[in-house]
């Protein structure tokens, strides 16, 4: 009896699972869950305490299989090594990927890595990055994780995006490759650029610089600051037309008169203000003098924005997700918001970066497509994640920018190229 129960309990884990071949920000419903398991609603119940107590058990299952992936690469392993398996395993279920992103809000990477340090995996010392209180104690360490992390996720959501839209088939040869490539892309290559004259205090010169224009521009409207603050504070899958009504004050039909959904609104909240960030971009890449520092002014003028701006961190977050071709090309969004602009501020941001001399050699990162496109939505998506992490632990702003030159240099050299400079690049701090 205990073993058919036992068979029952795990079929309802993969019948949840089996939904997570996308990105979900909305939450699957038991019902639907129960109906591919061939059971009923309540049947779950005599396996699970609660929706909570499901998805408990599905995280248990990934990090469990991680653990395992990283046990397997014997006792001499390396990050490398490490790191190419993982991607390989979140690449053959992809379900697991999926469901971490579709989760990430509550299963962040600090998370993650307290959940998977109780697997108790020799060598990696996961038990020194956070203190008693879960505060980060070697923000070195974490850093390089969230660098490594933000850029799996990114280019394995490119890749299966790319397969998916142009009907590509996978295999397991191809997944190896990709991983073997990604891999080194991470750990020892990076962009590749010239970067002997962009050192700490060029950077620096150029934070100042960058820091000007964002200054200037005027604070979004109280609309989507709410908009932004209530997602914020809930989640996606949390908020709610009543709720934005609710932090609006407004009634919730008046929401529905300029929209027709939340998906609606938030496109129209970051469409209107990455306008705003992108023509800032534009104008502060004068200042770079090649094309490593085009790559670190588009981050930092990121940065300057978003600090200014949390609310709309995590709306903007959901849009780098987004499975759409027109997610980077950022034009004005109705008749009114055109009147009020030039025609030359109409930008289409795509067609400039594609014109712009920042990527003159694309580095093979695996996937099966490499463009210029895919590696500016990569230096878009890496500043919003570091910033979502920082907004758990509020560090100081000088350690935010601080980070963002590692950042940077590991996009164009690799994290070994941190590990094997960390004093020049840093004046001497370690």
């Amino acid at each position: 009896m205990e073993k058919k129960q036992n068979s029952t309990r795990d079929k309802i884990i993969q019948s949840a699972f089996s939904f997570y071949d996308m990105l979900f920000f909305e939450r699957i419903s038991l019902s639907k869950i129960a109906a591919k398991a061939g059971i009923t609603k309540p049947a779950i119940y005599k396996h699970f305490k609660s929706r909570e107590d499901l998805e408990n058990a599905m995280k248990s299952l990934i990090l469990s299989d991680i653990a395992d992936t990283i046990k397997s690469c014997g006792k001499y392993k390396n990050e490398e090594t490490i790191l190419e398996k993982v991607i390989v395993l979140l690449c053959k279920k992809k379900s697991y990927f999926y469901f971490i992103l579709s989760n990430s809000l509550e299963f962040s990477i600090d998370n993650f890595l307290m959940e998977i340090e109780k697997h108790d995996i020799a060598d990696l010392n996961l038990e020194t990055i956070f203190d008693s209180c879960g505060n980060v104690a070697d923000i070195e360490v974490y850093k390089k994780i969230l660098f490594v992390s933000a850029t799996m996720i990114f280019f394995q959501g490119a890749r299966d995006f790319i397969l998916l839209n142009k009907k590509l088939p996978d295999s397991d040869e191809n997944i190896q490759e990709y991983a073997e490539k990604l891999s080194k892309f991470i750990i020892s290559g990076g962009l590749g650029h010239d970067i002997k004259d962009t050192d700490a205090l060029r950077l620096s010169q150029l934070d100042l610089l960058c820091s000007k224009e964002i200054q200037s521009l005027k604070e979004p409207c109280k609309f989507f600051i709410a908009i932004g603050n209530v997602v914020r504070r809930v989640g996606f899958s949390k908020t709610t037309i009543e709720e934005l009504a609710k932090e609006l004050g407004l009634a919730k039909s008046s929401l529905y008169t300029n929209f027709s959904s939340k998906k609606e609104m938030f496109e129209a909240l970051i469409k209107e203000e990455c306008l705003n960030l992108f023509h800032v971009i534009k104008k502060n890449l004068l200042y770079a003098k090649n094309s490593a520092e085009c790559v670190y002014i588009f981050m930092e003028t990121e940065i300057e924005f978003f600090l200014k701006r949390k609310g709309l961190l995590y709306v903007c977050r959901w849009l780098t997700f987004q499975n759409s071709k027109d997610d980077f090309k950022i034009k004005a969004m109705h008749e009114k918001r055109e009147k009020t602009i030039g025609k030359d501020e109409q930008l289409d941001f795509t067609s400039f970066i594609l014109n712009a001399d920042i990527i003159t050699q694309i580095p093979d990162f695996g996937t099966p497509k490499m463009d210029v496109q895919i590696m500016f939505s990569w230096i878009f998506h890496m500043p919003i994640f570091f910033l979502l992490h920082n907004d758990l632990h509020d560090f100081p702003e000088e350690s935010v920018h601080a980070a963002m030159k590692d950042f940077f240099y590991c996009m164009e050299k690799g994290i070994n190229f941190i590990d094997n400079n960390e004093n020049n690049i840093s004046g001497g701090k370690k």
